[in-house]
Order: C-alpha cells, then structure tokens, then sequence
C-alpha cells in the first residue's frame, strides 16, 4: 500500500509526494496541497481497518478530538476525509525528532537536566489536553515530539477519547504496553480518566531518565499482564543516582491505585518544577513557521510488531492495538491430602 499510493490526490486535493512512516494502523506520507501548495503528514489508515467500521470510527475521532485543543503543544490537524476504501487525516508538518529519537541520541538516557524542562512541557500541554475535555491513552516517548527552535508536541491522539465518552472499542485494550496505566490494561475502559494519562507520563519519564521500562517482560503479554497486575518498581530501583525529590514525583504518577497517585497532571507539574532546583526554563512555544521543505527522519509512526521474537526482550516503544483482554489470576490451590 505504501508504493501504490505515491502520486494519488486525495480528497481532491492532497498530492502524496513521498513515505515518512509506517505504523501499525496506519502509514504516514508526505503530501503537497495542489490548491494552495502547503504541506501536511497525511495518516491513511490502512484499508483492512475499513471493515472493522467501530474502530475505523474510533481513530477517526483523532481529527474532532485534536481540533478542540487549543495549545502550542498539541499537532494541528489540517484536513480530513475518506478515500474509496479507508480515511485519511492530514497534520502540520513537524520539524524534530521524537522523545525517544532523543534517548537513543543520548546513549538510551536523557540526562535530568535535559528532562526536566522537557516533563515540564509535556505536562502543560497535557493539561490544555484534559482541560478539552480528552484522555489521550498512549502517551509514550514516541508520541512526544521535540521541535527545532524549542517546544513539544504531543501527538497520535488515534487511541483518545473524550471524557464520560464510552468508545465504540470500549473492551478493547488499546495503548502500549510499557506505558499503559493498570486500569487500561485490564480493559477497564470507564475506569480510564485524566490519571491513567499521569501514570504514563510516570511510565515515559521513568523509561526516559532511566532506559529502562517500568515493568520487564519478554513479550508483549507478559507487559501487558504486568502492567494490569503487578506493583510498579521505584525509579530509584533503575536509577539510584537521581535526586530523591524526581524519584518521589515519578513514583506516586506509577502507584496501582489511582486515587493515591497525582490527583491531576497540574499538582504533577508543580511537584515537578519544585523537585530539581537546578533545572533549566521550561521551553518556550514554538515561534517559527516550520520549514515544509526540510523534514528530519519522521517518528510520527514506527514500524511495529504485535509480537517480540521469541527469547528477545520485549521492547517497550511498540504499539498494541488488540482486543486481548487479560483476566486476573486466581491464586492456585495446592491439591490436599485426603484424610484416611
């Protein structure tokens, strides 16, 4: 589908030039606006989604849900439609690289004093996010870009939804992995809210400082049942050298239960700002017109796996989309004697 698609206008009016990424719904091009000739990253949604029309729908929402956020740190969505057998949403062009390109630039771990100001950011633009109303359910370090010129993005809002608003995939488990909250794992979609985002930017900022993920597992369903059933370790177990302070703020984003962790990403924010008193200013608001003709190795989807190879550690940057609904296990019984 990625080949056959170069030279197609659609919606008659996006002109597919050339492939940024490729992901696990959907592959992202490059494509040129032949009535104005602006550029946008142009998601089409593979065309398999097109006979599942609830979750076709669902990552539809994307363009409603990401519209209605007004913040510099949110991706802008330019255009949307349908095509003869799937959909498309169109995105402002970012010039960058993701949170996570920037971990393995730095050796797996971006020092705190890079951190800090980074979290900072996240967590505004997160609030704007839930002040809109919307949970955005797959905050990971992948879907967090750092712009040219300073700023972030958050982006990928394909698994969101807006708050008292049951999806039409409701029982379905959707998210990473690695940064998904307990209560996403075990599929307990109303039980999903403003705090299930907190423990991910916990998971993202634990993963980020320390290189390792919060749970450890060698394939996807053994971090998905972690996820839903065990207590999270300290940052301090992956990552002693840290400041006690920043430990203490990442731990209470990470605990189990969700009324003991960060009451909002707000009161996250300001522990946050207090934990490291050396850190730098928060970085400011993107304040240039990105440069549409220069475009750094695109992340704004990743080739994904369902599946790690057998034997491999299961590496926490890839995507889940599947209904898969883990059950709590029963504690086993050892079998009695009978009595004679």
């Amino acid at each position: 589908m990625a080949d056959d698609q170069l030279g197609q206008v659609l919606g008659g009016k996006w002109r597919i030039e050339s492939l940024l990424g490729n992901g696990a719904t959907s592959i992202v091009y490059l494509a040129t606006d032949v009535t104005g000739g602006g550029k946008g990253a142009l998601k089409l949604f593979h065309r398999e989604l097109a006979r599942h029309p609830k979750i076709l729908k669902l990552l539809l929402a994307e363009a409603r849900l990401v519209a209605a956020i007004d913040h510099p740190g949110t991706v802008k969505v330019l255009d949307d439609g349908l095509t003869a057998d799937s959909a498309f949403i169109v995105f402002e062009v970012l010039v960058g690289e993701s949170l996570d390109d920037l971990r393995q630039a730095r050796g797996g771990r971006v020092p705190l004093g890079e951190m800090m100001p980074i979290g900072d950011a996240v967590m505004d633009a997160l609030s704007a996010v839930h002040r809109a109303g919307v949970v955005h359910r797959d905050l990971k370090p992948a879907n967090i870009h750092i712009l040219v010129g300073g700023g972030v993005k958050l982006l990928d809002f394909g698994f969101a939804k807006l708050r008292g608003y049951t999806a039409d995939a409701a029982q379905d488990v959707v998210g990473t992995a690695s940064f998904m909250p307990p209560e996403q794992a075990l599929g307990l979609t109303k039980k999903v809210d403003a705090r299930s985002d907190v423990w991910s930017i916990g998971a993202t900022l634990f993963f980020c400082l320390s290189g390792q993920s919060v749970h450890i597992g060698k394939h996807l369903d053994a971090m998905l049942l972690a996820s839903a059933q065990v207590k999270p370790r300290s940052l301090a177990d992956a990552a002693p050298e840290l400041p006690s302070q920043v430990v203490a703020v990442v731990d209470r984003a990470l605990l189990y239960p969700k009324a003991e962790r960060w009451p909002d990403v707000a009161a996250m924010r300001t522990a946050w700002q207090a934990a490291h008193p050396h850190w730098l200013p928060p970085l400011p608001p993107p304040k240039f017109a990105a440069d549409p003709t220069f475009l750094a190795e695109s992340d704004l989807l990743e080739d994904e796996e369902s599946h790690a190879s057998e034997g491999a550690l299961f590496d926490p940057r890839k995507d889940l989309f599947d209904s898969v609904k883990p059950r709590p296990q029963k504690p086993s019984r050892l079998p009695t004697k009978k009595k004679p």
